[in-house]
């Protein structure tokens, strides 16, 4: 006697058929991001609606621009996003998300959809300002005598000190710790029988934490990773903690290198990219570069002389006339990649933080998006 076999539920063959489909969305899905996410394998580039000048600056995943008038800030596309009106001789500063600019004796704060968040009358000239992820330091009055005002991005006092500086002149100010609720700053000493530069490290709002004499080499850039900041002289990079107290086992010689861009992860080391001091003074002529990134300390020569460059995403990036290089970290070798430019690139201006770079070409200025990849 023939088995009949027993009839599938429909239920069984709707969970078949939807599993089934399920399946094919997975894929479709999967397609989709990985077609949206491809590395970008060549240089593409948009024109800025400016001409060159000093002013430009990256700003997070935009482009910071001042005419004279007003300050605009554009995308990697060109389009400007909002302009604010400063005057006449204004200067600027910016962190990703804030802006603190200054005209005569008013600063100003500006968030990075364009509103001001604070502006006032500081009844000084301010010299410059610095902005950080939490406070904004302007360096106001005499220039050999100068006061340090701080203030929260709402415009709140929150610290100020002028007898630390007094017969010094301020040569910049910065912000460091994990939410930038700490200061350093940097101040020469010019009536001594030696020039000699000091560092201050404070607590915003609290007290002044050390001070140290780092000698007559010039000192030209301060940065914070690793809860160590890294203060960079023409012979060496030094080392010290929260409180100012040099480690000096870390420290690095530096001599005849000069620090020309930087990449600092929230975790992890920051890339410190040099080229060589001389290569770097006037029109840069770039031929080879040193990556220092904690243990380890590589060199690079370039396929041709270079106008700037830059380290991103664990990769370095190179411009020429007419060509960007790129290397990861452990390559030999650098991939080229043609420019789309409408003429010898001149100028290389600055690194944005979502992977393009700003270059001029004589008076005319570019956004080009970094290739991630080798071309296939």
């Amino acid at each position: 006697m023939q088995r009949v076999k027993p009839k599938r539920k429909r239920w069984q063959s709707i969970l078949i058929l939807a599993g089934i489909l399920a399946g094919i969305v997975a894929v479709i899905v999967l397609l989709v991001s990985l077609l949206g996410h491809r590395p970008v394998t060549r240089v593409s580039a948009s024109r800025l609606p400016c001409d060159y000048n000093d002013s430009i600056k990256p700003f997070g995943s935009s482009v910071l621009y001042y005419d004279g008038v007003s300050i605009h800030c554009m995308n990697s596309k060109g389009a400007v996003r909002w302009s604010f009106q400063l005057g006449a001789d204004a200067g600027f500063d910016c962190t990703d998300q804030i802006v603190a600019a200054w005209a005569g004796n008013t600063i100003y704060i500006i968030d990075q959809n364009g509103n001001s968040t604070y502006n006032d009358n500081l009844g000084e000239p301010i010299q410059f300002a610095r902005a950080g992820k939490q406070y904004v330091a302007a360096v106001i009055g005499d220039s050999t005598s100068p006061r340090l005002v701080v203030k929260d991005h709402l415009g709140a006092h929150m610290d100020e000190e002028a007898d630390a500086y007094k017969n010094l002149l301020m040569l910049d100010v910065g912000f460091y710790g994990q939410h930038g609720e700490y200061m350093w700053t940097l101040a020469l000493d010019v009536f001594g029988t030696a020039a000699n530069t000091l560092l201050n490290t404070f607590e915003v709002g609290k007290m002044n934490t050390g001070e140290v004499s780092l000698g007559s080499a010039i000192t030209y850039a301060v940065l914070f990773e690793n809860s160590t900041l890294r203060v960079i002289n023409t012979r060496k990079m030094l080392s010290f903690n929260y409180r100012g107290t040099e480690d000096t086992t870390a420290a690095v010689l530096v001599y005849g290198w000069r620090l020309i861009g930087s990449d600092i992860p929230e975790k992890g080391n920051a890339l410190m990219l040099f080229a060589p001091t001389a290569q770097t003074e006037s029109d840069f002529d770039i031929r080879e570069l040193r990556l220092i990134s904690g243990t380890v300390d590589r060199r690079y020569s370039l396929p041709d002389t270079c106008i700037g460059a830059a380290v991103w995403n664990k990769n370095l990036y190179a411009v020429s006339a007419g060509t960007l290089y790129r290397a990861s970290m452990e390559d030999n070798r650098f991939t080229d990649y043609a420019l789309p430019l409408s003429s010898p690139a001149t100028r290389f201006i600055g690194a944005m933080n979502d992977g393009h770079v700003i270059v001029a070409c004589g008076s005319e200025v570019y956004v080009c998006e970094l290739p991630q990849a080798a071309a296939r």
